[in-house]
């Protein structure tokens, strides 16, 4: 049992996918080798094998705070590292944000975005923001003799950037992911290439050919991107079913989100707690909510952790437990949530716990800031912006 119901204890120790067989991909993945070592760069971490395999990827994600906090970026980047090959997404996003920090180069910055799309995926809309950011930058090293997969990752960077919430981000993010996820969707790669294969002519354009994903198909994607770890697929999904008048699109929805939980995909846990908290008042269940919250959490995802110290604080489908609550705010802040850490800023300030290493009201406010909260960086003090 954890120190605390749900999460981890940190101690502050200062779909439709094809394979590459087709000619198509042959003739896709001749892209610059800026691209081509950039989405590899990040799995050629300097350890030893068994190093990775041993250590507890929250003590590594701990460390690389503690690094960071010291400024030592290389040593905060490889901690980071080694728990993001250990599948704790939070990691990942962190070290593509000190990545993306000092990145120089379309390789870099594609190892940068490479990073982010594993937090993307999980669920981290701020992961997806500056996934995005790195892929806009990286477009700028491109030459114009880019391959056809380059062409669609490169366009999913530009609809990332204008509309956040459309779908780009994760389809960009699966791309960049795709070796550990069965290899890319390949129906994809073709819209988004041909988008910008239309707007402007490129060497790497192929013949445009008709999409092979038809209605039935779309109808179903939802529950495939959340079965497959895809943040946007299971948030559709419970979308789907806070709409009750258009339950009947996707009959499946709430099986597929208990499917995907029991499968360790901690945003699905995540949405199946929202929907026993914000779904029709028949299904209401405060239990059911915190036993998927808690879920969620145990899936390093955030949102759950910061939503889980909500229902200790206000006895929500179980006791009240302030010290846990506490506990809670302070792992959600440690996984990234810019809320948390504000909320732990004002709790210390309000003199209700003590502040720990790095954790004084100011610096938590920097980290907010730095974790996408613009409200953060104009508090208390003169706080440069997130980085762009």
């Amino acid at each position: 049992m954890n120190e605390f119901e749900g999460g981890r204890s940190i101690s502050c120790d200062c779909e439709n996918r094809k394979g590459a067989g087709t000619e198509l991909y042959r003739r896709a993945t001749s892209f610059a080798a800026w691209l081509a070592a950039a989405l590899f760069v990040a799995n050629i971490i300097a350890t030893p094998a068994s190093a990775q395999t041993s250590a507890d990827p929250f003590a590594l994600h701990q460390a690389g705070l503690a690094a960071e906090r010291r400024g030592n970026m290389t040593l905060a980047i490889d901690r980071f590292d080694r728990a993001c090959a250990m599948k704790l997404a939070p990691s990942c996003t962190m070290a593509g944000l000190a990545r993306l920090d000092s990145a120089e180069g379309g390789e870099a910055l594609l190892a940068a975005a490479r990073d982010l799309a594993a937090g993307c995926l999980a669920g981290s809309d701020f992961a997806c923001a500056k996934m995005g950011v790195a892929l806009g930058k990286a477009s700028a090293h491109a030459a114009g003799g880019e391959g056809f997969v380059a062409i669609a990752l490169l366009q999913m960077g530009e609809d990332c950037r204008a509309a956040p919430d459309g779908g780009a981000c994760h389809d960009g993010a699966a791309l960049l992911r795709a070796e550990e996820r069965g290899g890319a969707d390949m129906d994809a790669v073709r819209r988004y290439a041909a988008k910008a294969c239309a707007r402007e002519a490129r060497s790497g354009c192929l013949p445009a050919a008709a999409s092979t994903r038809d209605q039935s198909q779309a109808s179903r994607s939802a529950s495939t991107r959340c079965r497959s770890g895809r943040a946007d697929g299971c948030t559709a999904l419970l979308d789907l079913l806070l709409k009750v008048d258009e339950q009947p699109a996707v009959p499946n929805a709430l099986t597929t989100l208990e499917q995907a939980c029991a499968d360790r995909v901690g945003i699905a846990c995540t949405k199946l707690g929202l929907y026993y908290t914000q779904g029709p008042v028949a299904a209401r269940d405060d239990g059911a909510a915190r036993r998927f919250i808690r879920a969620g959490c145990d899936g390093a995802v955030a949102q759950a952790c910061f939503v889980f110290a909500e229902m200790h604080r206000q006895g929500l489908g179980g006791p009240v437990n302030e010290a846990r609550s506490l506990a809670l705010v302070r792992h959600a802040c440690d996984l990234g949530s810019a809320e948390a850490c504000e909320t732990l800023a004002a709790i210390i300030e309000n003199a209700r716990a003590p502040s720990g290493c790095g954790q004084d009201p100011i610096a938590l406010r920097q980290r907010a800031c730095r974790l996408g909260s613009y409200r953060a960086c104009g508090a208390k003090a003169p706080l440069s912006p997130p980085p762009a």
